[in-house]
């Protein structure tokens, strides 16, 4: 099966977690992390979704899935104890036009989620289409020793860039730009993780001086 890559934007959206299986502390503490309007749907508290739900972070039914749960939601991710309700959850999914996360369980889903690198705003995104997930991690733990933090300090210190680089008229001469402030700050880093951010960063202010007409 070929999967489209997609990066979604949960903030204030409903999202439905069907809860239950090993992996959903991770998987609810992700959803809150994006922001999402969680609803879980859980027989027990095995998970501190009382305290959640005094704090305000999310919506707890206690009870298992019924048919019509989805109604009014943007994503639903379902990771109960028991798999066997996947085909009729993914029989409604299908029927409202909702994505569906079915953890575990690829063949009744219609997504599926990456194993995630994280450093700021940088996100390292892998997977391995439903067929090895420990794979995806395992790689995901090579690649985290490749990107250190000063990888997301990169990323929050170009976004500081956009206003003032967005001011050249010509597309060109911002790309060239760009890419030249991207490729030394990426040597820098290459060379010495630590300290290359700094230096990385004069070597932008110098590229910068250069087009000082538009970027002051």
């Amino acid at each position: 099966m070929t999967y489209f890559p997609l990066m979604l934007d949960l903030k204030g959206r409903p999202v439905l977690l069907i809860a239950g299986g090993p992996e959903t502390p991770m998987k609810l503490k992700a959803l809150l992390e994006a922001g999402a309007r969680v609803t879980v749907l859980a027989e027990e508290d095995a998970f501190g979704l009382e305290a959640l739900e005094r704090e305000g972070k999310i919506r707890w039914l206690k009870r298992a899935y019924r048919e019509g749960d989805l109604e009014g939601h943007f994503l639903v991710v379902s990771h109960p104890k028991d798999k066997a309700i996947h085909p009729k959850v993914k029989a409604e999914a299908d029927r409202r036009g909702v994505f569906l996360v079915a953890v575990d369980d690829p063949q009744n889903a219609s997504a599926i989620l990456p194993a995630v690198l994280r450093r700021g705003e940088l996100l390292v995104a892998l997977s391995t289409s439903g067929a090895a997930p420990a794979l995806a991690v395992r790689l995901k733990e090579r690649l985290a020793g490749l990107f250190p933090e000063a990888y997301g300090e990169l990323v929050a210190f170009l976004r500081t860039l956009r206003p003032r680089i967005a001011q050249i008229p010509s597309f060109e001469e911002r790309k060239r730009l760009w890419y030249r402030i991207v490729d030394q700050a990426l040597e820098e880093l290459d060379l010495d993780p630590r300290e290359g951010l700094g230096r990385a960063k004069e070597k932008a202010e110098e590229a910068l001086k250069e087009v000082a007409a538009w970027t002051r």
